[in-house]
């Protein structure tokens, strides 16, 4: 049995972490217990609906591989006391993210089961959606907070700088004779003011769940790289286009789905961390 016990970062890290685990548990049918995701099990509603892959509450068992850990004691899918005794692999799930990529790839279609949100998710996002008439929505995560800091704020932009990008992907739609639409999603408050020359939207009553969601349905995704959107593009099978430099070109022809952890479908590989 694959144990994947410890917490690396929030939602959408912790849900990469678990993957590699996940898709060689429904390859070669053994079966994982997923005991560090307690937290953020409360949007799902088929997380145990495969025999092989459990999610479960192990606070006490938790808490003793983490002391145990931190002594050194385990380390991650080394021989340990558990491995000898009762034939645990215990996984540290963040180190282990870039993991068996093929069969990530392979094992999607059964991964999104698993992390299939509920209805009080899905059902007010799929109705915004159904009212837009089957639009091309662009998907724009707006991603603040930590970002601020993080690779020292290199991928922290301002409204003007996203507005820019988005302007310049809007024209080449209208070159082409096609409207879009903006769906604006952050992590922090936004003032649509700030966007009011494109045809922009949020989701109502909006969450770190909802939103997510939400941009698995867009046409297409943009925002700084982040496993936040690399998740919505995998979900719901979206290009996405990484802002890497605001002031970049932004081709809609380079938009290209995420199928593993910093992997696209056109081979394409992005390293940052």
């Amino acid at each position: 049995m694959i144990v994947n016990y410890d917490s690396p970062g929030q939602l959408c890290n912790r849900i990469w972490s678990l993957l590699p685990s996940i898709a060689y548990g429904l390859e070669y049918k053994e079966k994982v217990l997923v005991i560090n995701f307690d937290e953020y099990s409360e949007p799902f509603e088929n997380l145990n609906i495969n025999k092989y892959i459990k999610f479960a509450s192990r606070k006490l068992f938790k808490r003793l591989l983490m002391s145990m850990k931190a002594r050194g004691q385990i380390q991650n899918g080394k021989p340990n006391l558990f491995s000898k005794l009762f034939k645990l692999n215990l996984i540290e799930g963040w180190s282990n993210r870039l993991g068996n990529v093929e069969l990530v790839i392979k094992q999607s279609d059964e991964i999104r089961k698993i992390f299939t949100f509920r209805s009080e998710i899905v059902n007010p996002v799929d109705n915004v959606f159904a009212s837009l008439n089957n639009q091309i929505v662009i998907g724009v995560h707006i991603r603040r907070g930590d970002y601020d800091v993080w690779n020292n704020g290199i991928f922290y932009y301002s409204d003007e700088e996203y507005l820019s990008v988005m302007k310049k992907l809007e024209k080449q739609f209208s070159d082409k004779g096609q409207k879009v639409k903006f769906l604006l999603c952050s992590n922090e408050n936004l003032n649509l003011n700030n966007f009011n020359e494109l045809d922009c939207f949020i989701i109502p009553d909006s969450s770190g769940p909802k939103d997510l969601y939400a941009l698995s349905k867009c046409s297409y995704i943009i925002g700084p790289p982040s496993s936040y959107s690399q998740w919505a593009s995998y979900c719901g099978k979206v290009p996405v286009k990484f802002i890497m430099n605001a002031e970049e070109d932004m081709n809609a022809d380079s938009f290209s789905k995420i199928v593993a952890l910093n992997k696209f479908e056109n081979e394409k590989v992005i390293n940052i961390d």
